[in-house]
């Protein structure tokens, strides 16, 4: 009886302190502004440890941090809001941009394929942890992830991620009954489906992870080389978890703030919505039923991929952070230059940049009409973090020999092209660093244009013409070879046909034959990722900071797909590139990054060729169409129409 009396009495307790908790709520809730209120009504009726986020009505922060307006009052907050909006305030939300790449993503799986067009979409579909700020570039603003702490020994960092951001519904038709499971939710976290969504959790974080790490998963090889260090990872609750190291480094603390969420109830699934055994879930991740669509849970929903013709994205209106004005975009596939001119001037397409042929053509010998020139089109040139190069692959016979590379470098008349082909439009680059970071060795000046100093390099290395054809040669393991390869070039770029043009003009007068091979961007992806190359020309678009593991490390030349595809192996490059790793200093990483310069200026894996100043131009209609100081530097989520 005494039992049931206490129970009775605790029972009753519980109630009043429910009962002043509601009123409380309550209170608050009168006062809370509307957009906090319906941030609310997203994150209720759920179950697990979702809970109802209330905003401060006396805190300084409004918009879509204002109910997280407390963890910015952390010390322990490694993230700081920015003051800078993707748009301003009273911008128009509507209409449709028409936008363009220039040629079709090998694929839009975003881990498993690489490339600048797929990192573009990926930036419009899936959601981030964080962005940088726009202007100073050292800070980091609040996406998904609105507060972000790592222990004293920067061993282990733990995220806390919002609870109002859900997956896209997938690009497929839902209402096919093979897909009930999809439209019902059946592979949703329990409780975490709402209007016919799964909402993003911390368990999608570690499906992230756990795709990395898997050695399945080729395309990830890249990555993975930043998580040799991974100790462990897991969710704490459905919206916290945490990532730990053994050991600690400069590159993954910067690495770690890039994990993004993978969608468990999609990938995770076969086709009749039954879960992959764990033994081969990464092999069919690799290659999964739903690609070549793809999802996310960013601002813009991916419709449709019409390979050859167009992507279509489309606003998500449950996305909570803005940076989507638009109510769609357009991607126009336009791998021909003079079409995106002409579809410039239709007013088919908004926005273009242009290549150095056409910067002299509509620009420098335009006629004072060309809305290129007239000012009828916005016009803004900026920086990117860019370089420019020709990878010589050091596993063939030709390229193993530094000397070898060092006479190409000089046969390279890289000022006459950079002024006459590239219109002037960048700098000469050194080494693998974009030419305005300061971790950029200005000491080392450009190697010259020297026919003579190439051909006493190649016969150093033991190539002569000693049959008098005009094409010198070695003996190769017992045969005699004649200098021959082939370039492999981007096909749709004027500018490199050109290039590759002169290019083997001139080595033809110190005995080197070289084929030019204009190849098609996937397969040229194809190519280098399979080694199946002599010389390529390409780019890499790096950021603000530095890190040469994954291009130049030699645990990568092994590895299939891995960034280091012409193979170059190192010991003392090796040992720079652990070192940068795990210096947190920074005229220490400086000085280190100079020392690699040093380096690789010696060895020449790369002919460098420039980093490019680019120019842009777009439609009247077009506001805030201004380029960003990191990539995407051409990113519409900033822009918007105005009638």
């Amino acid at each position: 009886m005494f039992k049931n009396l206490l129970r009775s009495m605790t029972t009753i307790a519980l109630l009043v302190v429910v009962a002043i908790i509601q009123v409380i709520i309550l209170f608050q809730n009168d006062n809370l502004e509307s957009k906090a209120v319906e941030a609310n009504k997203l994150a209720e009726n759920s179950v697990g440890t979702v809970q109802t986020v209330v905003a401060n009505p006396d805190s300084n922060v409004k918009g879509p941090f204002a109910q997280y307006a407390h963890a910015f009052d952390d010390p322990s907050n490694l993230l700081t809001l920015d003051t800078e909006e993707w748009v301003p305030e009273g911008a128009n939300k509507g209409g449709t941009l028409l936008a363009y790449l220039t040629s079709d993503p090998k694929g839009l799986n975003f881990l498993t394929q690489n490339g600048s067009d797929v990192s573009l979409m990926q930036n419009y579909i899936t959601v981030a942890l964080m962005r940088r700020h726009f202007s100073d570039t050292t800070k980091w603003h609040p996406e998904l992830a609105y507060h972000m702490s790592r222990t004293e020994d920067f061993l282990t960092y733990t995220f806390k991620i919002r609870q109002d951001v859900y997956w896209h519904v997938p690009t497929l038709d839902i209402d096919d009954p093979q897909y009930a499971w999809l439209k019902e939710g059946q592979t949703c976290r329990q409780g975490h489906f709402k209007n016919g969504r799964c909402r993003v959790t911390a368990h999608d974080m570690v499906h992230m992870l756990d795709m990395v790490m898997n050695d399945q998963v080729a395309g990830a090889a890249p990555l993975r080389s930043y998580y040799k260090n991974l100790e462990s990872y897991k969710a704490l609750d459905d919206f916290t978890f945490t990532v730990s190291f053994n050991k600690k480094t400069q590159t993954q603390d910067l690495m770690v703030r890039g994990i993004y969420p993978i969608p468990e109830f999609l990938y995770a699934y076969d086709e009749n919505g039954e879960r992959y055994e764990d033994s081969n879930l990464g092999a069919k991740f690799e290659a999964h039923w739903y690609d070549p669509n793809t999802i996310g849970a960013g601002p813009y929903r991916f419709i449709e991929f019409e390979p050859g013709v167009k992507i279509v994205v489309e606003r998500d209106p449950m996305y909570p952070l803005g940076g989507n004005a638009f109510k769609s975009i357009i991607f126009q596939i336009i791998n021909e230059d003079q079409q995106r001119i002409r579809k410039m001037k239709t007013n088919e397409l908004h926005y273009t940049g242009l290549s150095p042929s056409q910067y002299r053509v509509e620009v420098l010998e335009g006629e004072e009409d060309s809305p290129f020139k007239d000012g009828t089109f916005g016009h803004e040139e900026y920086w990117t973090h860019t370089y420019f190069y020709i990878g010589w692959n050091n596993n063939t016979i030709y390229f193993s020999d530094k000397r070898v590379r060092q006479a190409m470098s000089h046969a390279f008349n890289a000022d006459m092209l950079l002024n006459d082909v590239m219109m002037g439009l960048g700098k000469r680059a050194t080494g693998p660093i974009p030419a305005f970071l300061p971790y950029y060795n200005n000491d080392l000046s450009p190697i010259p244009f020297d026919l003579e100093k190439a051909k006493s390099l190649l016969q150093e290395a033991g190539w002569e013409d000693t049959d008098g054809n005009g094409i010198v040669e070695k003996e190769v393991e017992g045969q005699r070879v004649e200098f021959e390869f082939t370039l492999t070039i981007f096909g749709s770029s004027k500018e490199y046909k050109t290039i590759g043009d002169i290019f083997k003009e001139d080595l033809a007068k110190i005995g080197v034959k070289m084929n030019v091979q204009p190849t098609e961007w996937s397969l040229l992806l194809k190519k280098t990722n399979s080694k199946e190359f002599d010389a390529v020309t390409l780019a890499w678009v790096s950021g603000p900071d530095v890190d040469f593991r994954q291009i130049w490390h030699s645990s990568q030349a092994d590895v299939p797909q891995s960034s280091n595809y012409i193979s170059f192996k190192n010991a003392e490059a090796d040992k720079i590139i652990e070192a940068l790793e795990v210096e947190f200093d920074d005229q220490k990483r400086i000085e280190l990054a100079h020392q690699f310069h040093a380096l690789i200026y010696d060895e020449q894996p790369y002919t460098f060729f420039f980093t490019r100043r680019s120019m842009f131009y777009s439609n009247p209609k077009l506001k805030n169409a201004k380029a960003q100081v990191t990539r995407p530097y051409l990113n519409a989520r900033a822009w918007y129409m105005q009638d």
